[in-house]
C-alpha cells in the first residue's frame, strides 16, 4: 500500500482522537484522492488499450451509420429531436459507454482488488466505506467522461452528427449528472460482488436491461405499454433524453434537475449499501477471494 493510502487512515485516526468521531470526512476525502492518484499512476502508460477501445467504438458506430442509411423508420417514431436514426443511436451508444464504465468496469475493479488482497487491506484501515467506494469508482468515472467527450467530438467532426444547435454547457452538465446517476448502480453491484460474488454477469445483465429500457438503440415508445412506467422511472432514460435535447438545442434543464435530485438520493444510499457489504464480507471472511 502506498504512502498516500497510509496517510489517509492516519489523518482519520488523528481526527478521531480530536473530534471524538471514528473517522473524519477529511480522512475519507484523502482516501478518495489517494486511490485516484494510485489508479492514475498505474494507468499512465496504458495508451494502446485506449486507442484500441476507441477504434472498436468507432467501428461499432460505423456499422450503425450504414444501417441508418437503409433503415426507413415509421412516420410516427419520435427520435427525441434527433435529426436521424444515426444521431439518435450514436448518442445512445456514447452514453452506454458511461453506463458500462459505471457498472461492468467498477465491478471488475473491485473484483481484482478482492482477488489481490488489497480490498482486505483497505477495509482494515480506519476510513469510512463510502470513501473506498468513491475511490474505487473514481477513475472509471473520470475516464468514461473523457472517452464520451472524445466520441462526441469524433461523431461531430467525422460522422456528421448534427450539433449545430447544441448547447454545450448543457451537454456537459447533463453528461456529468448522468454519470453521477449511473455510479450508484455500480456501487451497489460492487457491494454485491464483494459480499456474494458473481458480480460481473449481474453487471452485464444490468447493462443490457438499462440499454433496452432507457432508449439506447430505439425509442422507449416502441416497447410494450406495460414497460413504459418502468422506463419513466429510470434515471438513465431521463439522462439520454436530456443529452439528446441538449445536443439539438432543446430544453435540458428539467432533465438536469431530475438527475441532480436523483444523484443526491442514490449516491449516499449506494455508498451505505457498499459499506454494509464490506461489513458482511468481513463477517463471512470473504474480503479476499481466489
Amino acid at each position: 500500500m502506498n504512502s498516500d493510502l497510509r496517510s489517509a487512515p492516519a489523518a482519520g485516526a488523528a481526527s478521531a482522537r480530536s473530534d471524538g468521531a471514528p473517522v473524519s470526512w477529511r480522512a475519507g476525502g484523502r482516501t478518495v484522492l489517494a486511490l485516484l492518484r494510485r489508479d492514475l499512476a498505474e494507468r499512465r502508460g496504458v495508451r494502446l488499450s485506449f486507442l484500441l477501445d476507441l477504434l472498436f467504438g468507432l467501428l461499432n458506430l460505423l456499422v450503425f451509420l450504414f444501417v441508418s442509411r437503409v433503415l426507413i423508420p415509421a412516420p410516427a417514431v419520435d427520435f427525441a429531436r434527433s435529426a436521424s436514426y444515426f444521431d439518435f443511436v450514436a448518442v445512445g451508444i456514447v452514453f452506454l459507454l458511461v453506463i458500462q464504465a459505471a457498472t461492468v468496469q467498477v465491478v471488475a475493479r473491485v473484483t481484482a482488488e478482492q482477488r489481490d488482497g488489497m480490498l482486505e487491506l483497505l477495509a482494515a484501515q480506519p476510513v469510512p466505506g463510502w470513501s473506498l467506494a468513491l475511490g474505487l469508482v473514481g477513475y472509471p468515472f473520470a475516464f468514461a467522461l473523457l472517452r464520451a467527450g472524445v466520441y462526441l467530438g469524433l461523431l461531430a467532426g467525422i460522422f456528421g452528427l448534427h450539433v449545430g444547435d447544441a448547447h454545450w454547457p448543457g451537454v456537459l452538465i447533463v453528461l456529468a449528472l448522468a454519470a453521477l446517476c449511473a455510479l450508484p448502480f455500480g456501487m451497489v453491484l460492487m457491494g454485491f460482488a464483494v459480499a456474494v460474488g458473481h458480480g460481473d454477469p449481474v453487471a452485464r445483465l444490468l447493462v443490457v436491461a438499462l440499454s433496452f429500457l432507457s432508449g439506447t438503440y430505439f425509442p422507449t415508445s416502441a416497447l410494450p405499454d406495460v414497460l413504459h412506467p418502468v422506463c419513466a422511472l429510470l434515471p438513465t432514460r431521463v439522462a439520454l433524453d436530456g443529452l439528446r435535447h441538449a445536443l439539438t438545442g432543446g430544453g435540458w434543464a428539467g432533465a438536469a434537475a431530475v438527475l441532480a435530485g436523483t444523484a443526491a438520493v442514490l449516491l449516499p444510499l449506494s455508498a451505505w449499501i457498499f459499506d454494509r457489504a464490506l461489513w458482511i464480507a468481513r463477517r463471512r471472511g470473504v474480503l479476499t477471494r481466489d
